[in-house]
């Protein structure tokens, strides 16, 4: 499946792709389920597109996004001076599958993308590519829930420590 450039990048620039986001209802399990009908949907419009599911509100309320774009680079399609820099609008350009994990605590930029698949793979055999989504979102959000309780584990040791340097402080005052 290829898309010419000028028009990847006429969809992109608008901001005009389909986007779906579904809400994870806060205490309930991660629902996968949602997000690959969300773009089992989407993808067979065969063009740049972007499924999401929003845990706990989502990156922009301090939870995460987990999502599933259908684009031409490895950059959420929501980077457009990113993708207009390197999408040549003369060339045709192949869509893929990525897989994308916004949330502070999956790396050092906040942001993980990997490519599952051609968008041709994906509709011939979806099973299989969200089969593979599903393990790596699982590995993913493991990543996130380990980072995080270190992080907590950090702030009680970082807390611990100003406590006695306070303490040492105030004894050496006297």
């Amino acid at each position: 499946m290829e898309l010419a450039g000028d028009a990847i990048v006429d969809l992109v620039d608008n901001q005009s792709y389909q986007d779906k986001v579904v809400e994870n209802p806060a205490g309930q399990a991660v629902d996968l389920d949602a997000l690959f009908e969300a773009f089992k949907a989407l993808a067979k419009n065969e063009e740049p597109a972007r499924a999401a599911l929003d845990i706990d509100g989502g990156i922009e309320q301090g939870g995460t996004t987990l999502s599933m774009e259908a684009n031409v680079i490895n950059l959420p399609l929501r980077y457009k001076n990113q993708e207009k820099k390197l999408v040549f609008v003369d060339q045709a350009y192949e869509l893929n599958v990525y897989l994308i994990v916004d949330n502070a605590h999956v790396s050092k930029s906040a942001l993980k993308i990997e490519k599952l698949s051609s968008l041709s793979a994906f509709l011939d055999d979806p099973d299989s590519v969200l089969a593979k989504a599903a393990s790596r979102f699982a590995e993913l959000l493991d990543t996130i829930r380990e980072n995080q309780e270190a992080a907590v584990e950090e702030e009680k040791e970082t807390a611990e420590e100003e406590k006695t340097a306070d303490k040492k402080a105030s004894t050496k005052k006297k």
